[in-house]
């Protein structure tokens, strides 16, 4: 009987889902700089998504009429969107029309959502500058870091987990490597610099230099000091 119930909920949850809800990944995301969206970041394990999930389907069945696209991220599988996007709370939504990107802070409501769409309500928000930009040089580098950490991270819960080696062990491995890629990038980069700017040849130059123009100018002054007297 539980079994039963459990599967007619979950029934019930998959009929929820809109059938215009576009699902975004990092590999379809630029997507959003065309034409007119709603994208809302969430994961399984938040409390808050969970309630806005009824809400953002029925909102998106809405979408054709309103001639716009409602879209949706799970960071739990998309760590680089999260970081492009600088999600630092859940659920976050953003609107977005050719490219511009601005922070929806309003009530999250399927009426709420309907109404700033048709009153054109997101031209009294700022736009997100261009340095944060979502498809800017620099927000790239900031997913493959969020990318990279999560990386990390489910290794480390690799090694915990699966492996059975204690926390402590697993962070002392991480704190080891860090030290000895930190040591190596600044032994490159000091080898770097003095093959571009060798200051140990430029200053025995300088010094020889220095020593020759001392021999001359003595030189001229015995020369000067030998006529006066021949004189």
């Amino acid at each position: 009987m539980r079994s039963s119930i459990l599967l007619l909920v979950a029934l019930c949850g998959l009929a929820a889902a809109s059938k215009n809800l576009v699902k975004l990944s990092e590999d379809n995301w630029t997507q959003l700089l065309k034409g007119e969206w709603m994208l809302e970041f969430h994961a399984p394990w938040c409390p808050a998504c969970k309630d806005l999930q009824k809400a953002w389907n029925s909102f998106a069945d809405f979408a054709p009429d309103l001639k716009i696209q409602v879209a949706e991220v799970d960071v739990t599988k998309n760590p680089g969107l999260s970081g492009r996007f600088l999600v630092t709370a859940l659920p976050t939504i953003y609107h977005v029309r050719d490219g511009v990107f601005r922070v929806y802070a309003g009530s999250r409501d399927k009426n709420d959502f309907i109404s700033f769409v048709e009153d054109r309500r997101w031209r009294t928000i700022d736009a997100v500058p261009d340095y944060k930009h979502p498809n800017s040089a620099q927000m790239g580098v900031v997913a493959v870091f969020f990318k990279l950490s999560m990386a990390v991270r489910d290794l480390h819960n690799k090694l915990v987990e699966e492996k059975g080696i204690p926390s402590w062990a697993s962070y002392s491995i991480f704190a080891g490597i860090t030290l000895l890629l930190g040591c190596v990038l600044g032994f490159l980069i000091v080898l770097v610099i003095d093959q571009v700017f060798p200051t140990g040849s430029l200053s025995t130059a300088t010094k020889k230099s220095e020593k020759k123009g001392e021999k001359k100018e003595d030189k001229k002054k015995e020369e000067k000091s030998e006529t006066k007297k021949t004189k």
